[in-house]
């Protein structure tokens, strides 16, 4: 049975799909993403059936989840006139790649203040940043302390206006925190029609606990879907309330759902992280080994390898049997295969 309780009757699709479609979007990710049966793995795990939705094929460089937040969101940035775009986040930062390609795509001036940023290799993300042209600021360890990093984009976006642009200051906002849950409102209603094409309706979902599987969960809520689904804890210093619970409420009112989201609707596993974010676990080395091995499917350290981890784990513990249907929720961020590329070259794969 699904982790959530829904005592309510289920929204109409009609009705659900009409709240989306008008809310401001563009067209930028390429969709719908294959949904793939996973054969091989499947054999060699010896449990559920497996599937992968494969959101690192969104495109946009390189490709993600954050592909399908973006059509949303620039739609909100053209239609309120934004025309430069400042943004904040670490080093490594998917969200700060896919940013600079979604602006370029409309050509919104982009900059990016990167934490932790100052002295790093470029490889990875970083590089992937300034092949799209961004105006990249990295600081160093003092200058990431949260609010004085706040403070730099803020000032960036003062000397922007001051130069005659309308920046749009991502820290200053609330609707970036909640086009994520939005735009996997929209990717439920394609994931539902691929699995009622196969003939599956009762399904495990496995991904990156966070606004997608969040967006999931509120969809399947709604629409009284017979989903189980489990969020995979990436980073100890992302508190769940603040980046989960007190915004998905946000996006459940653009949408005018009559069902909210609740702590417990999503399953939340938390112990595979392993020392922190950006330090990958053995196990996850050894997952991102197999898929690849099995499946050709690249998965990468930080998210998607994490998720393969917890699922083989939770195989090994009995807690999905051959009697499952489990999809693998892939939301890419594989330039972060080449950040890790001394750790996986050296990782002696010995199998599961």
């Amino acid at each position: 049975m699904p982790s959530f309780k829904n005592t309510n009757p289920p929204m109409d699709r009609a009705t659900f799909r009409a709240n989306l479609a008008a809310i401001p979007r563009v067209k930028i990710a390429h969709l719908p993403t294959p949904l793939e049966e996973l054969h091989r793995l499947t054999a060699e795990l010896g449990g559920p059936r497996i599937l992968i939705k494969r959101d690192d094929a969104t495109g946009l460089a390189m490709g993600g989840n954050k592909a399908r937040h973006y059509e949303f969101e620039l739609a909100h940035l053209v239609e309120q006139g934004y025309d430069a775009y400042v943004n904040m986040m670490d080093y490594h930062s998917n969200n700060a790649r896919m940013t600079a390609a979604a602006a370029n795509k409309f050509g919104i001036k982009y900059s990016c203040v990167l934490r932790f940023a100052a002295g790093r290799e470029i490889q990875g993300n970083l590089l992937i940043d300034k092949i799209l042209g961004a105006d990249l600021h990295l600081l160093n360890e003092e200058e990431s302390e949260q609010s004085r990093a706040e403070e730099y984009a803020r000032e960036l976006g003062r000397k922007l206006e001051a130069e005659g642009y309308k920046p749009y200051v991502r820290v200053d906002h609330e609707f970036p925190t909640i086009v994520g849950t939005l735009g996997y409102l929209n990717g439920a209603l394609e994931l539902l029609g691929q699995l009622e094409e196969m003939g599956i309706h009762t399904v495990k979902i496995i991904g990156v606990g966070g606004r997608s599987t969040g967006g999931l969960t509120l969809a399947a809520k709604n629409l009284g879907l017979d989903w189980d689904i489990t969020g995979v804890m990436v980073n100890y210093d992302m508190p769940i309330d603040s980046y989960l619970y007190d915004v998905i409420p946000g996006a459940a009112r653009v949408a005018k759902l009559a069902v909210g989201f609740e702590p417990g609707d999503m399953t939340i596993l938390d112990q595979y992280i392993g020392e922190g974010y950006g330090i990958p676990t053995s196990e996850a080395l050894d997952a991102i080994h197999l898929m690849a091995k099995t499946e050709a499917i690249l998965t990468d350290p930080n998210y998607t390898g994490t998720v393969m981890a917890a699922l083989i784990d939770q195989i090994k513990q009995g807690n999905l049997t051959k009697d499952d249907t489990v999809v693998i929720l892939h939301t890419g961020g594989l330039p972060a295969l080449f950040t890790f590329a001394d750790e996986l070259w050296k990782h002696e794969y010995t199998g599961v």
